[in-house]
This record gives structure tokens, sequence and C-alpha cells, in this order.
């Protein structure tokens, strides 16, 4: 089954003697349970489509189909909303909202979504993982 299909991917920075083409023509799918990598020197492009596939930037061309849904022909909010339950993130530079603990973070996108964080505190929910990890102690 595919999660995920990238169809001639685009992205260009820049005018005339400026022009960057960060992506040109990047075609790929990948199917439920399988992983990739994404490798490469610095400056080849990687972190730029890790950002089309995740909606966080558009690309200039091409689409980005997640279980069928093309990204950008969504409007901007349906895109949103739809990034931030099925999307995860874990960024480079330090990305977290400021507070107090991980658990915090991690329960933010749920709050968004008027949704009761101690609701997934419920044993067995895939959620409760990151507490088997040693999180949810204080940080600062």
């Amino acid at each position: 089954m595919e999660i995920l299909k990238i169809q001639n991917l685009c992205k260009t920075y820049g005018k005339g003697e400026a022009k960057v083409d960060a992506l040109k023509n990047v075609s790929f799918s990948l199917n439920k349970e399988e992983f990739a990598a994404v490798v490469g020197e610095s400056s080849f492009g990687k972190s730029t489509l890790l950002n089309c596939i995740g909606a966080l930037d558009t690309p200039t061309s091409g689409s980005v189909l997640m279980d069928g849904q093309n990204l950008f022909s969504m409007k901007e909010e349906k895109r949103t909303i739809f990034r931030r339950r099925n999307i995860g993130f874990i960024f480079q530079s330090f990305q977290l909202v400021s507070e107090p603990n991980v658990e915090h973070n991690i329960t933010f996108p749920l709050l968004l979504d008027y949704r009761k964080p101690d609701s997934f505190r419920r044993p067995g929910f895939p959620g409760n993982r990151w507490r088997s990890y040693g999180f949810g102690r204080e940080i600062g």
C-alpha cells in the first residue's frame, strides 16, 4: 500500500543569476512499512525535500501525495490540520515550545485539536512510548 508518492518535485530559490534549483524533478514512492533514509552532502537539498514532504515549505512544482491526498492542492488551513494530525517532526535546531518538559511539547498538538491529553495516557496507547525512552523528566 503506497503511503507517500513524490512526483516531479521541484524547488527553486531566487531568480536570474541567483537562481538555485534545490530540487529538480524528484520522484519516488514509499509503501506502508518501508523505511527510507535521505542522505547526501551538505547543500544538496535534503532539508528542502523533507520540508516539502512535511508541508512546511511549498514546492515550485510537482506533487506530494500522502495516503492518496495531494498536500499542495489543499487549502493552507486544511494542510496545517493534516500536517498536525499526520506528520511528526524532529528538528535539527531547537524548535520546542518553551514549556517545562517534553510531555507538554508532545501533547501540544492535541490541544490545538481540542483533544484532552489525559485521554491518551491509557495503557497500551502508542503515544506512551516516549516515557519508556526516559522522556517526561524536567528540562532545563
